[in-house]
């Protein structure tokens, strides 16, 4: 039978042992040394000079004096008035009253539990709530997770930044969203180092949704980056909306909402849909929006057109021949407020079936006073100015076949007008305009045709631009020719009225 106890080594009663009663009580002390360990210090080198009986300390100095001078890495107890080692064995707790620690003896000696993470290196798995395995080395199974930055209190800097890293752009570097342990969304750096958002349905693989190039910043919502085109535009979008029996193929849908009903305004590139319906209109762009009986989108009604040629139809889906055409009203937001043209960009012909309506309505007018004699004079002046001429500009081009005109010219007007005592541009019917200069652009060169890696053709070709060459300053004088006719028939009306009052034979 051993003499001592296999953990604490506690001496036991031998049989026909005398003084059984010392044996016991030295076990009895044994148990009060080291349940519920509790120790006084741990950084001592010697003894304290006044202990007190029970006091216990663990020895770590290697080298102690006086009394511990052979308890170097044991627990010292004070117990009738002399110290006494007992030497721990691993998996011992220990409390430091003087630092309100726990400490664990291991292998490699005392440790205290505070600092243990620290000592939780190179760890191969880590499981939180839940097992890790080789799949997942790290696991955690929580409702809730909280990271916050290191206040400058405490030492940091008040900043947190989460760092995930890959080896190179062919890796993958993700957070991948699951349902029910099914991939729903994934956001990262997916084969290359472009940021990209996919999303999965039930059933399939992902689809990306969206791709911000990392060397431009563009956005790409489905669908490759684009080169450069036409100055890099910073959002393209390629989503197919051809369903629910919808015109509106390869665009964009804004919808917003009026009285419950919603109205969508959708833009149309490309052809109309994947399956290339007749309707498409290649390299153009369309909106629409939706009637107010809130009908289905097979029937959204279109507003706008803007043809690959550059041409704009409005409130029309026919093939547009015109640089602009419109199918209904033209009309200024606000009332005789603006001009259609302008000096420096003058239409070359106006076709109308009827002649214009100028307003002419005496609310709307000061009373109508009656020409005076010089006005009169100048009327006679002026009609006598008429004759014929032809354009420069006419000239140049077509040489001798240019056409005649009829008419005379302000510069004319002005001066005969002066020459009768009156102020030229007092008058409506004479006008002169300036404008300033415009600078010159340059060319615009050709951008080809994009396709996707089947080849199909996802970006239409660019014609190229021929530069512009800018306009200098400049002036044009110009007639408001209903009023000149009718200050003309005044003068008129005065001649034959002065000749039919005159003696017949005179």
């Amino acid at each position: 039978m051993p003499e001592t106890t296999p953990s604490l080594a506690l001496p036991l009663i031998a049989a026909g042992q005398a003084q059984k009663h010392v044996t016991h009580n030295e076990a009895l002390m044994g148990l009060d040394a080291l349940v519920q360990l509790a120790c006084r210090d741990k950084d001592l080198g010697a003894p304290p000079p006044t202990p007190a009986e029970g006091d216990r300390y663990l020895v770590l100095s290697p080298s102690p004096t006086g009394a511990w001078a052979s308890l170097s890495g044991q627990i010292a107890r004070f117990q009738d008035g002399r110290w006494s080692g007992l030497a721990p064995k691993p998996g011992w707790l220990a409390w430091m009253l003087d630092e309100d620690e726990l400490y664990a003896f291991t292998a490699t000696g005392w440790i205290g539990l505070r600092s243990a993470p620290k000592l939780l290196q190179n760890l191969t798995r880590l499981g939180i709530g839940t097992t890790a395995d080789a799949a997942n080395p790290f696991a955690a199974k929580l409702n809730t997770a909280l990271w916050t930055a290191l206040t400058t209190a405490e030492g940091g800097t008040g900043d947190l930044r989460y760092t995930l890293n890959k080896q190179a752009a062919g890796n993958i570097l993700s957070l991948l969203f699951q349902s029910a342990f099914t991939g729903r969304a994934e956001i990262g750096l997916s084969g290359n180092d472009d940021f990209a958002i996919k999303v999965a349905p039930d059933t399939g693989g992902f689809r990306e949704a969206l791709r911000i190039d990392r060397a431009s910043g563009r956005v790409d919502l489905k669908g490759p980056m684009p080169s450069p085109l036409l100055g890099a535009p910073a959002l393209r979008l390629t989503q197919d909306l051809a369903t629910d029996g919808s015109l509106l193929g390869g665009g964009l849908t804004v919808q917003a909402t009026s009285g419950g009903t919603p109205w969508p305004l959708a833009g149309l590139a490309g052809t109309m849909g994947t399956a290339g319906a007749s309707s498409g209109y290649p390299g153009g762009l369309a909106i629409f929006v939706k009637p107010a009986d809130g009908a289905r989108p097979g029937t959204l009604r279109e507003v706008a057109r803007f043809g690959p040629d550059g041409n704009l139809g409005l409130g029309t889906s026919a093939t547009l021949t015109t640089k602009l055409g419109v199918a209904g009203i033209i009309a200024h937001t606000a009332d005789n407020t603006w001009s259609l043209g302008t000096p420096a960009l003058r239409a070359a012909v106006l076709y109308a079936g009827t002649g214009a309506i100028n307003t002419s309505d005496a609310r709307e007018k000061t009373p109508v006073v009656p020409l005076a004699e010089a006005e009169i004079a100048a009327a006679h002046a002026l009609a006598r100015e008429i004759g014929t001429f032809r354009f420069l500009e006419a000239l140049a081009r077509k040489g001798a076949g240019a056409r005649r005109h009829v008419g005379l010219t302000v510069q004319r007007a002005t001066a005969i007008l002066e020459a009768h005592g009156l102020d030229p541009f007092a008058y409506g019917f004479l006008c002169r305009d300036a404008w300033p200069a415009v600078p010159p652009r340059p060319t615009i060169p050709a951008s080809p045709a994009e396709v996707d890696a089947a080849g199909a053709e996802i970006v239409a070709a660019v014609p190229a631009e021929d530069a512009v060459p800018g306009r200098a300053a400049g002036e044009r004088y110009g007639f408001r020719t209903d009023e000149l006719l009718l200050f003309l028939a005044r003068g008129l009306e005065a001649r034959l009225t002065a000749l039919e009052a005159a003696p017949k034979g005179a």
